[in-house]
């Protein structure tokens, strides 16, 4: 059985194969910008590690999960 390119089909049988199968459109707005760049990222990341430095890595570990789960709220 020949393979067909799915951008080869008619718009209709495109869009009916699509919804079949769940395949939304992408979105052409504009794309999410970070408000931060890596490099402050990468600073506020030292400075919640440098709070808990004193802790073991398996303490550090339980409290940085404990603060995502907090954080999930």
């Amino acid at each position: 059985m020949p393979k067909l390119d799915f951008d080869e089909l008619d718009d209709d049988v495109r869009a009916k194969v699509a919804a079949r199968l769940g395949i939304t459109a992408p979105r052409n707005g504009p794309r999410r910008s970070a408000n931060m760049s890596k490099d402050q990222v990468r600073s506020h990341a030292l400075r919640v590690l440098a709070v808990v430095a004193s802790l073991s890595q398996r303490e550090r570990k339980r409290v940085l999960q404990h603060a995502l789960k907090v954080n999930d709220v």
